[in-house]
């Protein structure tokens, strides 16, 4: 009897299980479809998060950034939202920003460091952060206090959203040289797809926009990465240093496929990191854990431009790992680049002119007003009358000249539940374009056509003109790069020589730190310049130091061009894994991309859709 009311008790406590979890499913559901008519959320948190682990790497872009996203705010006419920032230091008087000192190139200190050295750090200044109001610092103890305090105030029905902009890395235990951690689906090794595609940077040049990242070493997992400080100027410079230590260190190898062939990839982590204040850093795991605190009612909204930040897109996973399936939690996500990839947008330049980086032309979507005050037209695919996250994102992927391939929640999702072969009927990146658009939403295929045109492609098969014109794009850049080495040789070849002249004139110039070195500064600079300045090859450097800016510039707009077009085929996979869902008929994943679009398809503002015409 005892045993028979036992069971009983047992099968009483599981039927309560599975209807507190049926209900709470049915809400997260019911409060998701009300969000995405724009109709309800109580109240809207923000948590900004930024800065680099130190001041080296703490570049003035990204406090730009934080105050782009405040008159964003504002422009919206929703400045009044319940935000915190936790930025650097979090307020400290210390000096913890960088910026470019904007020296003249000819000035004698900037010559000697170029010609002699050591050049480290030459062109920047640093001061204290200038934001109003910063909350906190941006360090793993303050964010988890600062989401402990959001959990206590967010109430159902609410939604946080979170941007961050700063410093990522790969994995712990992942150098940058090492295979990427995140497969792509695509079948072929063809050199075309993004996957096989050696991963694509800007050339640091007068308004270098390219990251100073370096993920973490496998020696030392636990360090963040050691951002070298790239030479940055909006001025011309007598060096021909385009490529920082940081651009040849950070680069990694493309991406394992990591999938047997005929079946689904073999499970898949990128656990990448960003890194904080005091060079400390948060995994997606740990990110994911703090996350799972708030309430499942609570949908999270992340906007997030670091490198490697498309790791962060397993945030919708349990734990933040794809293998323990999709979390309670409402979740969607939108980050610059994939997670194998570095990003652009850190940079020391002051002119937020010369920006291009994800949130630049996310935010100046949203809201209609670029970050240096020009009119933008909002995009509007679906002809609603707003623009939501997702539209702003497609704006950014057709629009923005950088070297991201830039990710959302349902790319990631897709790419762990999906599949492209294995099963009879499913589509590829190649299959006919115009079958892969029946399958398209309207905003996917605002994508595919528009990057199409932009690069004349008409084929049937898309994804095969995409490789052809890579292939064409990197033969050109390949023989621009030639010459660009080729003239690198000659300038160091001068400008050894003219050192050896200063040298020979002065010999304790050698040395920076030596004392007679600092009188020569001081007491005959015009001498010591006038020998760097009058010899015979200073002006042949300065003519090949021209050539080869303008030959980097012509290779940097092949190397934009090729990731357009691996953006075009990256949104021609995920169109065939979301139609290859369908066809598999898995209606519980079928389910939870309907979530994860639904939260994406939502926006900023609670702006009211325009009434549809009666048909």
């Amino acid at each position: 009897m005892i045993r028979g009311l036992a069971e009983s008790s047992d099968r009483s406590c599981r039927d309560g299980i599975v209807m507190l979890r049926t209900s709470l499913t049915a809400a997260v559901m019911i409060s998701l479809s009300m969000l995405a008519g724009g109709t309800l959320w109580a109240s809207d948190h923000l948590l900004t998060i930024g800065g680099g682990p130190r001041p080296e790497s703490n570049q003035i872009s990204l406090e730009n950034n934080v105050r782009y996203l405040q008159r964003v705010l504002e422009r919206l006419k929703i400045s009044e939202i319940h935000q915190k920032i936790l930025f650097s230091d979090g307020g400290d008087a210390q000096t913890d920003l960088q910026f470019d000192a904007q020296r003249d190139p000819e000035d004698l200190r900037m010559l000697l460091a170029d010609l002699i050295g050591p050049a480290t750090g030459v062109n920047f200044d640093y001061r204290t952060s200038l934001l109003p109001v910063v909350d906190g610092a941006a360090d793993p103890t303050t964010i988890e206090n600062t989401l402990k305090d959001f959990r206590a105030q967010l109430a159902g029905g609410d939604r946080l959203i979170v941007y961050f902009t700063g410093h990522g890395g790969k994995a712990r235990g992942e150098s940058t040289s090492s295979r990427g951690p995140f497969p792509r689906s695509g079948n072929e090794p063809g050199t075309g797809s993004p996957a096989a595609a050696r991963p694509t940077r800007m050339e640091p040049s007068d308004s270098s926009e390219s990251k100073s990242d370096e993920s973490s070493k496998p020696e030392d997992s636990a360090k963040p990465e050691t951002v070298s400080e790239a030479e940055t100027s909006n001025k011309e410079s007598v060096s021909d240093s385009s490529k920082t230590v940081a651009d040849s260190e950070r680069e990694p190898r493309p991406a394992d496929r990591q999938r047997p062939d005929g079946g689904n990839r073999k499970p898949a982590f990128a656990n990448n990191i960003m890194h904080l204040w005091k060079s400390t850093d948060m995994s997606v795991t740990e990110w994911t854990e703090k996350l799972d605190e708030l309430s499942p009612d609570v949908p999270v909204v992340a906007v997030m431009v670091q490198c490697y930040s498309g790791g962060f897109g397993n945030f919708i996973f349990k734990k933040g790992n794809p293998a323990h399936g999709l979390a309670e939690h409402p979740r969607c996500g939108f980050f610059s680049t994939v997670p194998d990839r570095v990003a652009a947008g850190c940079t020391p330049n002051i002119n937020e002119a010369d920006y291009r980086e994800y949130s630049s032309y996310f935010f100046e979507a949203l809201c209609g007003e670029s970050r240096t005050g020009q009119s933008v037209t909002s995009p509007d695919y679906d002809q609603d009358g707003r623009t939501s996250f997702l539209e702003a994102h497609a704006y950014t992927v057709l629009t923005a000249r950088t070297i991201d391939i830039p990710v959302r929640t349902t790319d990631i999702f897709l790419r762990h539940a999906s599949k492209t072969k294995g099963q009879d009927g499913l589509l590829t990146p190649n299959s006919p374009v115009d079958e892969l658009l029946k399958h398209a939403t309207v905003v996917e295929k605002s994508v595919i056509e528009g990057l199409s045109r932009e690069f004349l492609l008409t084929g049937t098969d898309r994804a095969d003109d995409v490789e052809k014109a890579i292939r064409h794009k990197r033969d050109e850049k390949a023989r621009t790069d030639s010459e660009v080495r080729r003239r690198r040789t000659t300038v160091s070849s001068i400008k050894r020589e003219i050192g050896a002249a200063v040298k020979k004139r002065w010999p304790v110039m050698a040395s920076p730190w030596h004392p007679e070195t600092a009188r020569l500064i001081s007491e005959e600079a015009d001498a010591v310049r006038q020998v760097i300045i009058e010899h015979p090859r200073y002006a042949e450097m300065k003519k090949e130091l021209a050539t080869i800016k303008q030959l980097s510039k012509e290779s940097e707009q092949k190397e934009l061009d090729v990731v357009k077009l691996e953006r075009l085929k990256y949104w021609l996979e995920t169109v065939a894994l979301s139609a290859n869902l369908k066809l598999m008929e898995d209606t519980a994943n079928l389910a939870s991309l309907s979530r994860i679009v639904e939260l994406e398809s939502t926006f900023l503002t609670k702006t009211e859709p325009l009434a549809k015409p009666a048909t």
